[in-house]
């Protein structure tokens, strides 16, 4: 919604194209960890690999979009980039950490991804926020 809102905002700058892409991104990630999730009858050695091959894919986006970020054309402070890149980083880290302790069945294996998809939907909704709101000050 926040896109279509701001759509000729965000489409004028390149940078905001790529908060853009993460926002999608974070969610797109949590929706199919979840999905995935779902499916009855998959061993825990599945579902580790589904939920691994998401995160780090997901966190190469992510970095590809943060190094890719010119943080003074955004008008953001270090911090204020830093706080980003950690917020965005914080669900597929969970997420990875999750699918490796269930791959060796120590360490809280699903334990991991579910603060893994909220610290990604948060991230998601601030980044949608800074989306709707943000552009237009």
């Amino acid at each position: 919604m926040a896109l279509s809102i701001n759509l000729k905002q965000v489409v004028a700058s390149p940078h905001l194209v790529g908060r853009a892409i993460e926002v999608l991104a974070l969610l797109t990630a949590a929706l199919i960890v979840s999905t995935l999730l779902l499916m009855p009858g998959q061993g825990p050695e599945s579902v580790a690999v589904e939920t691994l091959v998401t995160a780090v894919a997901l966190a190469g986006l992510l970095s590809l979009i943060h190094v890719r970020a010119d943080r003074k054309a955004l008008g953001l402070t270090r911090f204020a980039f830093a706080m980003r890149v950690v917020g965005a980083d914080m669900g597929p880290v969970f997420m990875i950490i999750g699918a490796v302790s269930l791959l060796a069945q120590n360490g809280g294996g699903l334990y991991w991804i579910a603060p893994a998809l909220l610290a990604s939907m948060i991230a998601a909704i601030i980044g949608a926020w800074v989306m709707l709101v943000e552009i237009a000050r």
